[in-house]
């Protein structure tokens, strides 16, 4: 009976040591947490009719926090109607349902507006659910807007707008060009 229980110690102790060789000096296994590829992710904001849609690559939980990664598109409905499109690199799902990125651009199907909100280096973008979108830069394009401007704050509709030293053209009829966001109208 000795001898199966020491064979049996054996091939326990020889595996732990061959996977602690596997992780290497001074790896730690890779943390616990959700990790979810070629994801679909619904998100419901308290904002009654507002419904967000990702398609990603990799959702991960981390201390609470979903990070949507990886060929990142978001669609906000509100009332059943798509009102805009996020591409993000990635996007963290905080409580509150508020959004944070490294930077994105947005596009706004009513106005059919283009903005870049920040860029790599520059500072995170923030979406609250309840008011819109913060960063500390913006750069705008529509078919009668072009312009840039610092620390900028608006609605998602941009209709309330507050940014430092903005630099805007307004021409009158469209000189920009017509509507280029799929399914947008001025």
């Amino acid at each position: 009976m000795a001898r199966p229980l020491l064979l049996l110690a054996s091939l326990l102790l020889i595996s732990l040591a061959l996977w602690l060789l596997r992780l290497g000096p001074g790896r730690a296994p890779e943390p616990a947490g959700v990790r979810l590829q070629g994801v679909e992710f619904l998100l419901f904001p308290e904002e009654e009719g507002v419904e967000w849609r990702f398609t990603a690559q990799e959702m991960v939980e981390e201390e609470g926090v979903f990070r949507i990664r990886g060929g990142l598109r978001g669609e906000r409905y509100v009332g059943g109607r798509l009102d805009l499109r996020l591409f993000a690199p990635e996007v963290a799902v905080e409580p509150g349902d508020n959004l944070r990125a490294p930077y994105a651009r947005v596009e706004i199907l009513r106005g059919c507006y283009r903005l870049v909100l920040s860029a790599p280096g520059k500072g995170e973008v923030l979406i609250r659910q309840k008011e819109g979108f913060t960063a500390p830069w913006v750069r705008i394009e529509a078919p009668n807007l072009r312009g840039e401007a610092q620390a900028f704050r608006s609605d998602f509709a941009l209709e309330r707008i507050e940014a430092e030293g903005p630099r805007f053209e307004f021409p009158a009829g469209g000189a920009f060009g017509p509507c280029t966001v799929e399914g947008g109208s001025s």
